[in-house]
C-alpha cells in the first residue's frame, strides 16, 4: 500500500506500535476452523509439524494442509512468465500483509520466515491487499477490452462494493488512491483524477502497473510510454510517479524478454535516457541511485522501504539484485520493514517472472485467498495476450 495509509479500525496506528507485530493466529487447528471462516479457499495450518519459527511463538505456520489445491497448467515459456509474475505478485503481497508498517528494527528482532496471519489488519492466512485488488481491476479491464474508463469503473467497484477483494470487502486503501476513486465516482475524467503535486508520490500507481509489461510488450516505445502514463494518472499524475512506472514496466519487459539482471537494468536505463529525458529531465535527480546503477551496490542500511514511490522502486531493485531465488526475494523485501506488502508484491512480480512459477513455494501459492478465481482471471489474461497482437 502507498504512503499515508491507515490500518484497520481498532488497531494502534503509530509507527512501531505493538499491533504491528504479527499476532498469534490461533491456539490450535480446531479453533482456527471456528475462529475464521474466511480461510476456506486457502490452507490449514498444522501445529504438530516440526517448528520452523521462533521458539514459543505461533506466528508462522510450519506445515500446510492445502484446501482444494489448484493445478496450474503451463503450456509454454510465455505462460510460465505470466503465471509466475502474477502469482508471484499476489503471493508476495499476502506474505507481506501481516507485518505492514512494522519497523526494520522489529523485523531484525523477529524476522519473517514463513507466511503469517492476523497482524496489522487482523486478516487470516493468505489475505492479499489493495495491491492485488487494483492489479486485478486492470487485468479484468484488459481481458474485456482495455479502456481507461473500464479500469476506472473497476476501481469504483472495488472501493464502493468490495469487488476484486479476498472476502468481498475492502480493508485497506491509500489516501491518494481513495481520493482519486471518489473523483472518478463523480464522473470526472479518470485521467485527471490522480494527484499532481509533489506530495502525491506514494507508490499506489507503481504497485498495480505490472500487467502493462505483458500487455504492452509489443507496443512501440512511444505508445508504451503513453499507456503507462495514462494508467498511472488514474491515481497518481505527478511526473515522478509516472517515471517510476515507466522504469518498472520497461525493466520487467527486459526480464520477460530473457535478459539477465544486469543487462535488463542497463537496457532500461538506456531506454529512459533516450525516450524520457525530454519530458522528465527535472525528475532524473530523484532517480539518481537507479539511473547511475548505485542502487545495486549500496548496503541495506541505505535502502529506504517506505511508501514513497522512489524509495519503493529502489527497495524493489535492491532486493531483486541481492536475492537468490523467489523465496529469498520475498523474505528480504519483507524484512526491510515498512511498506512490506507492496514492496514484496512488486519484487515478487519480477522474481516470479525471472525464476519461474515453479520457484514460488507451493505452501504459499496454495495458501492465498481466492486462488481459483485468481487462476481463472490469469488464464483469461494468458489467452488474451496470446491471441492478440498490439504493434
Amino acid at each position: 500500500m502507498e504512503a499515508a495509509t491507515t490500518p484497520a479500525a481498532g488497531l494502534p496506528t503509530g509507527a512501531g506500535a505493538a499491533a504491528l507485530e504479527s499476532l498469534p493466529m490461533a491456539e490450535g487447528e480446531d479453533k482456527w476452523e471456528k475462529k475464521d471462516k474466511r480461510r476456506s479457499n486457502t490452507a490449514a495450518c498444522s501445529w504438530n509439524a516440526p517448528w520452523r519459527g521462533m521458539t514459543g511463538s505461533r506466528k508462522e505456520c510450519p506445515f500446510y494442509t492445502n484446501n482444494d489445491p489448484i493445478d496450474i497448467k503451463v503450456k509454454n515459456d510465455r505462460e510460465n512468465k505470466i503465471f509466475g509474475g502474477l502469482f508471484g505478485f499476489c503471493v508476495g503481497d499476502a506474505v507481506g500483509v501481516p507485518v505492514e508498517f512494522s519497523t526494520r528494527e522489529e523485523r531484525k528482532r523477529d524476522p519473517v520466515r514463513e507466511m503469517r496471519a492476523y497482524g496489522t489488519y487482523h486478516q487470516p492466512f493468505g489475505t492479499w491487499s489493495d495491491d492485488t485488488s487494483l492489479t486485478l481491476c486492470l487485468i479484468d479491464a484488459m481481458n474485456k477490452g482495455y479502456s481507461i474508463e473500464r479500469v476506472a469503473k473497476n476501481f469504483i467497484k472495488f472501493y464502493e462494493k468490495g469487488e476484486f477483494t479476498p472476502y468481498g470487502e475492502m480493508f485497506d486503501i491509500g489516501n491518494a488512491t481513495r481520493e482519486a476513486i471518489i473523483k472518478m465516482g463523480t464522473g470526472k475524467d479518470p485521467i485527471a483524477c490522480g494527484g499532481k503535486t509533489e506530495s502525491d508520490n506514494g507508490n499506489g500507481a507503481l504497485m498495480r502497473i505490472l500487467p502493462v509489461a505483458f500487455w504492452g510488450i509489443d507496443l512501440n516505445d512511444q505508445r508504451l510510454i503513453k499507456l503507462i502514463e495514462e494508467i498511472s494518472s488514474l491515481t497518481h499524475g505527478h511526473g515522478r510517479s509516472k517515471l517510476a512506472c515507466i522504469f518498472y514496466v520497461k525493466f520487467v519487459i527486459q526480464i520477460i524478454s530473457g535478459f539477465n539482471k544486469e543487462d535488463a537494468l542497463d537496457r532500461t536505463i538506456a531506454f529512459i535516457n533516450k525516450y524520457c529525458k525530454e519530458t522528465y529531465l527535472d525528475e532524473f535527480q530523484n532517480f539518481n541511485k537507479i539511473l547511475s546503477r548505485k542502487i545495486v551496490n549500496i548496503t541495506e542500511d541505505k535502502v529506504r522501504s517506505t511508501g514513497y514511490v522512489v524509495d519503493t522502486l529502489e527497495a524493489v531493485l535492491w532486493t531483486f539484485f541481492h536475492a537468490d531465488g523467489y523465496r529469498d526475494a520475498i523474505l528480504k523485501a519483507i524484512n526491510l520493514g515498512g511498506d512490506t506488502d507492496t514492496i514484496a508484491a512488486i519484487v515478487g512480480g519480477i522474481a516470479g517472472i525471472y525464476y519461474g512459477l515453479s520457484e514460488i513455494p507451493q505452501e504459499w501459492l496454495q495458501g492465498i485467498a481466492k486462488k481459483k478465481e485468481l487462476y481463472q482471471i490469469f488464464e483469461q489474461f494468458c489467452v488474451m495476450i496470446s491471441s492478440q497482437s498490439r504493434t
